[in-house]
């Protein structure tokens, strides 16, 4: 009896109901402190609010008699606020633009596609707000800025329907329009709903949504009780004690390093009283929670990363149940991780207000740079729809369709910014990828002409198409202005139209940007990755490649054909005949500039990627057999 209590597992047990209910606890009612009666039974009361009980009990408190009938709540009036009318606006103009187009004549033979869209699209903005007005849950942000980019395809596709089907052009822009100012209040009501909970001072975002933070919580315990023994208990103890092995060795190894404070985590009491401070502190992850995790959650989790790191690969052999724990610990403190997303305060709230109300720090070069970019994004959409408003030649044509791609990778762009923490951080590298296909767009751009080698090693030289001279007319210059303001608000270009130390942090020059692309290095601002810098630009031109190319099929099924899908899609290298589509051609452009930058480090081509399964084990038995 005395070797069973000396044992942990039974130092933990007389816990372990009091820690199972405390755990249904916070899981059910979604209360951080279950000891807390008032938390318990705000709970319980926002739980079960419907119930007629419920509401006789509320009213009872109030000195009415207790009744079994319901009670009428009057509904809270909702004030309208500047957002809610454009968002109103923006469906009812979605709305009208559909209907026309399905009313149109000249639509009759693609009714059934563009009845598609209308539910598609009715669906996805509607998803869109639901998701948007919770701005700090990062479920609903994710939701949101998917049902943005959705949009933003749909968008791209109609402008690319209209322009190649001229009595039907001005129609499918103006779809496209309002489609870009229903994305544009999403964006607006993200950062509304940050700023209406009060969420100004702080930079602090929950990587995870607290109610997972509580199952993360319940994840970490139950990893520990298979280490120390608890499981193993209830289990009928089965297997080897590998778990119990490795709790002994680290007990052992901690004692010995003076780790004591690391030591006393391996209680299943004090590690869930850790874990407990922690989620407590986030509040339900409303924005005093935030900004108090912000400021004071840096000691529980140093403790716990400190615990992770020393005890990695301390004992021998490896214990499947210590690296389990592990894997949790470290999925916990992933939660607490500041996540992207304070700068959809600078797109939803005016600039003035910046000083003071929103961040009491300065606004930042990226801030600076994402301002501008939105205000740089309506100016050249605009002149984009006046293109082929006065002609649809073929250059006219394809120089639109090339210029509409650029639109949308700006969008593209927008969303990067707004989710990233850094100046140059993975996001922005991301955003920063569009900026070398707005250099091949550029009329007289330094990198044409192209020169492709062949696989017999024969140099082509290959031009700038001609369509984009259209470009250089004295109607459309604002548009190159526009696009080289972009590309410089993308990547340093100290000869481009801002200052450079206005634009951009001064560790990020261009020479710094230049050193990481021909180096293709392996670190990136802002969160860890394992992303290569070259490697992220290569990958996000190549994502925009695919995209195009699942178009193609859409593109004929909806269009008259007045400039054939080849010269806008066909995908081929540019020595061969005929000559390749506009879209892949300008990527091709892009591409094979990083790939030059980085001495073939990067390489030119698109390969997809597979997932690798390893082969069956008696397989691998088998070849083994084989091989003795």
């Amino acid at each position: 009896m005395s070797t069973y209590a000396s044992t942990p597992a039974a130092a933990a047990a007389p816990n372990s109901t009091a820690l199972a209910i405390d755990t249904l606890i916070r899981r059910e009612l979604k209360v951080g402190d279950p000891k807390d009666p008032q938390q318990v039974a705000r709970a319980l009361a926002e739980r079960y609010q419907g119930d007629l009980r419920a509401q006789a009990i509320s009213g009872e408190a109030k000195g009415l008699p207790f009744l079994n009938t319901p009670i009428l709540r009057a509904p809270e009036q909702r004030t309208q606020t500047a957002s809610d009318v454009d968002l109103d606006q923006a469906r009812e103009d979605v709305n009208i633009d559909l209907d026309h187009l399905l009313r149109d004549n000249l639509t009759k033979d693609m009714r059934p596609e563009l009845e598609g869209w209308q539910s598609v699209i009715q669906r996805s903005i509607d998803e869109g707000v639901a998701a948007a007005r919770y701005g700090l849950d990062p479920h609903r942000r994710d939701t949101a800025f998917a049902m943005r980019r959705q949009l933003g395809e749909y968008a791209r596709l109609a402008r690319l329907v209209g322009v190649l089907t001229p009595a039907l052009n001005r129609s499918f822009r103006d779809l496209a329009i309002s489609l870009d100012e229903v994305s544009s209040v999403l964006l607006v009501l993200l950062g509304e709903s940050m700023a209406n909970l009060g969420f100004s001072g702080g930079r602090f975002l929950l990587q995870a949504p607290y109610a997972e933070l509580q199952a993360r919580r319940d994840a970490v315990l139950n990893a520990l009780r298979q280490v120390d023994g608890v499981s193993a208990m209830v289990g009928g103890n089965e297997t080897w004690p590998r778990g119990l092995r490795a709790y002994r060795q680290l007990s052992t190894v901690l004692e010995a390093r003076g780790q004591g404070d690391l030591r006393s985590l391996m209680n299943e009491a004090e590690l869930g009283r850790t874990l407990d401070e922690l989620v407590q502190l986030a509040s339900g992850g409303t924005p005093h929670g935030l900004r108090a995790v912000g400021a004071t959650a840096w000691a529980p989790l140093n403790r716990l990363q400190r615990f992770v790191q020393t005890t990695l690969r301390q004992v021998a052999p490896a214990s499947h149940e210590l690296a389990t724990l592990h894997e949790a610990l470290l999925l916990f403190l992933e939660g607490f991780v500041p996540a992207g997303g304070f700068r959809l305060l600078r797109v939803a709230r005016p600039t003035v207000l910046n000083y003071g109300l929103y961040g009491t720090a300065n606004v930042t070069a990226a801030e600076r740079r994402l301002i501008e970019l939105v205000n740089r994004r309506g100016t050249l959409a605009r002149a984009l729809d006046c293109l082929t408003q006065c002609a649809c030649d073929r250059d006219t044509v394809l120089a639109q369709i090339a210029l509409d791609s650029v639109l949308q990778d700006i969008d593209r762009a927008v969303d990067y910014y707004c989710l990233g923490d850094a100046d140059l951080g993975l996001p922005e590298v991301r955003a920063a990828a569009f900026s070398h296909l707005i250099d091949a767009v550029l009329p007289g751009a330094p990198m044409w002409p192209w020169n492709w080698l062949d696989d017999n090693n024969v140099v082509h030289p290959v031009q700038q198409p001609a369509y984009l001279n259209v470009l250089a007319a004295p109607a459309t210059v604002q548009i190159g202005v526009e696009l080289a303001a972009v590309r410089d608000l993308l990547r340093p270009n100290p000869i481009g139209v801002y200052p450079q130390a206005f634009w951009w942090d001064p560790a990020n020059t261009r020479a710094v940007y230049d050193a990481n692309v021909a180096s293709n290095n392996a670190w990136l601002g802002g969160a860890p990755s394992a992303l290569r810098f070259a490697q992220v630009l290569h990958d996000e031109l190549c994502l925009q490649r695919d995209t195009d190319q699942q178009w193609r099929a859409v593109i004929e099924q909806m269009t008259t054909g007045c400039v054939p899908a080849d010269e806008v899609f066909r995908d081929c290298l540019p020595p061969a005949q005929p000559r390749p589509g506009c879209l892949p051609h300008l990527v091709d452009r892009a591409l094979d500039d990083i790939d030059a930058r980085t001495n073939g480090a990067v390489s030119f081509a698109c390969t997809p990627e597979e997932p690798v399964l390893p082969p069956h084990f008696e397989e691998s038995l088998n070849n083994i057999a084989q091989q003795i």
